[in-house]
Formats: structure tokens, C-alpha cells, sequence
């Protein structure tokens, strides 16, 4: 298995996108970002891809490359890079499958379990005489593994709640481990919808890790306009939430729930206040400084 290298550098927001295509260029295997800084990030619609002031670059090489002459013709050729630091470090020979593999395993969340695909024979075997319902997922290309606060809040809600016979809506699907998690709880249909193609890619294959019986469609947002649901659940983030109030209640059918998450604590209210016109608070859980709120449609008839 063959040695890399790995050069870490902290540019500017916009040095970013510049040096990650010199990097690239030079042969780079990978480019990684972390925040330099500490600093949070605040994404104000579903199409911002924000960044940080100060972003530490991570480009990893295979060992056919010389680093440090690397780093100087950089620093010779783009001027704008000279003052930077640039750090090599060597890295160990890694199995980097297996590795991820390592993170995940079968989690439960009340009666439904969430399994990664690699474990699926162990799970089946080991749990043969059970009947609680269970979702395999390849984590991957999209958000949702059942390891962050706000996932396991939206499938402990989901797993407590009875979806028979209920159509649901995930909206912001990432993994689409909540709309299957409904699936898996037995509601009547599902519509598995986000912004982001690669979600929509992701969703369509941890589908195929299961079989279910009830409907599942898997549509862009664009194309979600016309459905409608007993239970919206919408695991995204505050302002997100706030711009998409019209929107979730117009999909919502009259006293349906909708079930909001990927909020922290300190924005809950100002989450409320957006869709306190319609919805009225059930409910509100916490974990490790994560929010989940229920509310209760208060609209009867349709306008």
C-alpha cells in the first residue's frame, strides 16, 4: 500500500479555489478543507456553499512527489502564495475503506435500527428472530449516517410516532436515512426530496439496499410542489428552515405534523416565529445542543 504525502496550507477565502486547482493540477489524490479559525459557519439558503475567513487546505500526494520542491515552485510561480506557511507531513499507509467502515455501525433508535450495508449479513444473522424494522444505508455520498444529534432525534421521533397508513415527506433527504426510516416504520408513501443531485443519488442507492413494500419517490425540490403530507420532516438547519416556512406549509396536508431539526438550541425560537402563523409547538427535544421541534398544523380547510 503505497506511502502519500500531505501538504496543509491556510489561505484566505479567496485563495481557495485557486490554490485547490493548483494542487490538482500538480497531481493531487485529494483536497480536504478544515476551518483554520474556529469560525462558524452560516448557511442563509439551501444554495449557499459557504466558507471560512481562514481555511486550512489539505492536498494529499502519493509518494512519487518531491513535496518540498513542489512548494517551492508554487511559491516561485504564484506570487500570491509566498508569504503562506506550507506544512508536509507524511502519511501512513492506510486501508481508507476500511477505516470509514470503522465509524459506522448498527444503532438503534427505539424499535428501528440503522445498518451499514457491510454489516448487513452479521446483522441478519445475529437478529434473525426479531421482526424490528431496520434500514440499511452505504454512508457516502451525502449527509445522514445516524451518528449526528439531529438525525437520531428525527429517527427516535420517527420510530415513537405511528406512520401507518401516512404519507411523508422528507425534505433536505441527504442520505434519504429518514424518508427509508419511514419506509421502515411502515408509512403508506414517501417523498424523498433535496436541492443537491448528489442527494437524490444517494437516497436512489441506499434504497436499493432494502426492500419495502409501500411507495418511495425521490424527486428534485422543483418537483415536490405538488405533494402533499400527513408528516413533513425537514432535518436541515435554522435559516434554511425560516425561508422554506411558505413552502413546508403549503406541502403540509390540514392538522399534519411537521417535525423541524438541524437547529441549535439558541435559534429555536426564532425558528418558531416563522411558522407560528399556522403551526402550534407540541413538542420540543434536545441533545447536545441540537433542537428538534413538533408542531401541529392549526389549518382545517385548504385556501
Amino acid at each position: 500500500m503505497p506511502t502519500h504525502f500531505q501538504i496543509s496550507v491556510t489561505v484566505t477565502r479567496n485563495q481557495i479555489e485557486r490554490l485547490s486547482d493548483i494542487f490538482f493540477a500538480l497531481g493531487a489524490d485529494a483536497v480536504t478543507m478544515t476551518d483554520a479559525k474556529d469560525e462558524p459557519l452560516f448557511q442563509l439558503t439551501p444554495e449557499d456553499e459557504p466558507l471560512w475567513q481562514h481555511t486550512t487546505l489539505h492536498a494529499l500526494f502519493n509518494e512519487s512527489i518531491f513535496p518540498e520542491n513542489m512548494i517551492s515552485d508554487i511559491k516561485k510561480h504564484h506570487v500570491e502564495f509566498q508569504k503562506n506557511d506550507f506544512y508536509v507531513e507524511k502519511i501512513a499507509p492506510k486501508n481508507w475503506v476500511s477505516e470509514t467502515q470503522k465509524q459506522f455501525h448498527a444503532q438503534q433508535f427505539g424499535h428501528l435500527w440503522i445498518c451499514p450495508e457491510w454489516e448487513k449479513d452479521h446483522f441478519l444473522k445475529k437478529n434473525r428472530r426479531k421482526k424490528d424494522p431496520v434500514v440499511f444505508i452505504e454512508p457516502g455520498l451525502a449527509f445522514g449516517t445516524g451518528t449526528h444529534p439531529t438525525t437520531q432525534l428525527c429517527l427516535t421521533w420517527l420510530a415513537s410516532h405511528p406512520l401507518k397508513n401516512k404519507t411523508v415527506i422528507d425534505y433536505g433527504c441527504g442520505s434519504g436515512i429518514l424518508a427509508l426510516g419511514a419506509l421502515a416504520l411502515n408509512a403508506k408513501t414517501v417523498w424523498a426530496t433535496d436541492h443537491d443531485d448528489q442527494a437524490l443519488i444517494s437516497t436512489g442507492n441506499n434504497a436499493k439496499y432494502n426492500q419495502f413494500k409501500n411507495k418511495l419517490y425521490i424527486v428534485n425540490t422543483d418537483n415536490i410542489k405538488s405533494a402533499r403530507a400527513d408528516i413533513i420532516v425537514a432535518n436541515i438547519l435554522a435559516n434554511p428552515l425560516i425561508e422554506l416556512a411558505p413552502i413546508l406549509t403549503e406541502l403540509l396536508l390540514p392538522k399534519g405534523k411537521l417535525i423541524l431539526s438541524g437547529i441549535l438550541l439558541g435559534d429555536a425560537d426564532r425558528v418558531a416565529s416563522a411558522y407560528e402563523k399556522h403551526f402550534t409547538r407540541t413538542d420540543m427535544q434536545q441533545k447536545e445542543g441540537w433542537v428538534l421541534m413538533e408542531f401541529q398544523s392549526n389549518r382545517s380547510l385548504r385556501r
